[in-house]
């Protein structure tokens, strides 16, 4: 799978689940266990359905590429032919494309454990224990499962992701790597590989570029696998190279929403704010609910018309009632627009219009940890929403109940085991003590946040720049200057940033 570690904690509703797969050959209904001479290297599968495996295989191959929606409609169409398919209902879950829709398959596929195979019940363990934030027994369930299919790169790649999603990058490295021993063919390792060095901590860009051809190389039909490229290209400031990349794939699936936004993106950072508008409007109306406004709305910050951002989402927000879309999706939308909404209005020390968009978002909040059903996901939404009240009292100079708001965070995570989460907790502290002039409080705090996340670079950078290290700040804002990848943290913060560096040059 891909990793979505880096993932803002509202996509992250499915992502606390790991990934099993199937063995890809056999009609048999029984188990088909691994010989000693067998080239198979996936994990079994049971369907007494021809028809239903067809379709479960295609719908993986789409799953391993990274197209989410049409690997859903796949398993779907599997679970059609044969409903008592463990795998396809697994897989399904993993496909969901909203926090209801994720909580209903994932049930469905906790309810089949009397139908499921040895390999399908170690995942249902390792679901229970992520829905318990029990990661000793995610890691010992994942272990047992590379002892048992010691042959298969999904099982490896299942261990890779446990370990990089605990912030043990170059052991995952080491484990995708092993995937790839296992399976040279075995697309999702070269992907996730590609990513890590790309974009965590230890980065090697040349690592990076290697297996984004290797990619590239085993896949050349997938939109993925140029997507991918692009995102290199588009890293080494090679813009043009990451544009042909990405109309490359879009050329192999001109449905593919992701694609056809990643133009925008680059196109946002060329300045070619036009274009880019007519990537993103293209990319909305081939995706599935037509709803995503996040990059649009970047495009009028980096012209330096924050107001018309926060135009443009209010009235796209209104308009999701009107469409003939689930509930589910609705409200996912809006929570999306809201967060870019909410980082426009703190930016701009917009007091009032940050409290009122925080206050929308909270009814939001709670019906979406409402439908995911899961105790991890209402704990990192409950924190968030505390570390955007902390913003907001931020916004008003009450420095002391800011600080308030920031404990409660700590309080909300207490009982997930992960080694991210009181980064939402610490990055308050660090906002709160810089403006109350605690520059040693506030690096300490900020030097406990994700060194990969921009915005917290671009904090530790004003906070070093306040305190009188002026050398550190500036090496900093060169790294941040550098950036090629579009977010509303990056929008708001560029022109700053490069008249800085600019300045100092």
């Amino acid at each position: 799978m891909i990793y979505l570690k880096k993932l803002p904690i509202f996509f992250i509703l499915a992502s606390i689940l790991a990934v099993a797969s199937c063995k890809d050959s056999g009609k048999e209904s029984t188990e088909a266990e691994l010989e000693d001479d067998s080239s198979i290297v996936e994990l079994p599968v049971n369907t007494d359905s021809e028809e239903a495996l067809e379709a479960f295989e295609e719908g993986l191959k789409y799953f391993d590429e990274g197209n989410q929606r049409k690997a859903r409609a796949k398993f779907d169409e599997a679970l059609d032919y044969d409903p008592n398919f463990v795998s396809a209902q697994m897989y399904r879950s993993f496909t969901a494309n909203s926090a209801k829709d994720w909580a209903n398959n994932r049930d469905k596929f906790m309810a089949m454990r009397e139908k499921a195979n040895e390999a399908e019940v170690m995942m249902m363990d390792m679901t229970e224990a992520s829905m318990k934030s029990d990661t000793g027994k995610e890691l010992e369930i994942s272990k047992k499962m590379v002892e048992k299919y010691p042959e298969s790169a999904r099982a490896m790649d299942n261990l890779a992701v446990y370990y990089n999603n605990n912030d043990q990058e170059e052991v995952a490295r080491e484990h995708w790597k092993k995937a790839l021993e296992l399976n040279p063919e075995y697309v999702p390792a070269m992907a996730s590989l590609g990513g890590s060095y790309l974009f965590d901590t230890p980065k090697d860009k040349d690592q990076a570029k290697k297996y984004f051809e290797m990619l590239v190389e085993t896949a050349p039909d997938s939109p993925r696998s140029h997507i991918l490229m692009g995102d290199y290209y588009r890293d080494q400031d090679q813009l043009d190279q990451a544009l042909a990349s990405y109309e490359k794939a879009a050329s192999l699936d001109p449905e593919n929403e992701n694609a056809l936004a990643k133009s925008g993106h680059a196109n946002s950072i060329l300045g070619n704010y036009e274009e880019a508008r007519k990537n993103f409007k293209d990319a909305r109306a081939a995706s599935e609910f037509g709803t995503n406004l996040g990059g649009e709305a970047n495009t009028f910050v980096y012209e330096g018309n924050s107001k018309d951002a926060l135009a443009f989402l209010e009235e796209g927000t209104k308009s999701f009632d009107t469409l003939d879309i689930p509930e589910s999706n609705k409200n996912i939308a809006k929570y999306q627009a809201s967060f870019t909404a909410a980082h426009i209005a703190m930016h701009d020390g917009d007091s009032k219009r940050l409290e009122q968009i925080v206050s929308n978002m909270k009814p939001i909040s709670k019906q979406l940890t409402s439908e995911a059903n899961s105790p991890v996901v209402t704990a990192n939404q409950e924190a968030i929403m505390h570390y955007w009240d902390a913003m907001v009292m931020v916004s008003k100079k009450n420095y002391q109940e800011a600080a308030k708001k920031a404990e409660m965070i700590r309080e909300a995570v207490s009982s997930i085991n992960s080694p991210n989460k009181l980064d939402p907790y610490h990055r308050a502290l660090a906002v709160i003590n810089y403006h109350m002039g605690n520059t040693d409080k506030a690096l300490e705090h900020i030097k406990q946040t994700d060194e990969d996340y921009i915005h917290d670079k671009y904090w530790m950078a004003k906070i070093n720049e306040k305190a009188g290290n002026t050398e550190e700040a500036m090496e900093l804002y060169e790294e941040i200057s550098e950036e090629r990848f579009n977010s509303i943290e990056f929008a708001l913060i560029r022109d700053e940033v490069n008249k800085k560096v600019n300045a100092d040059s």
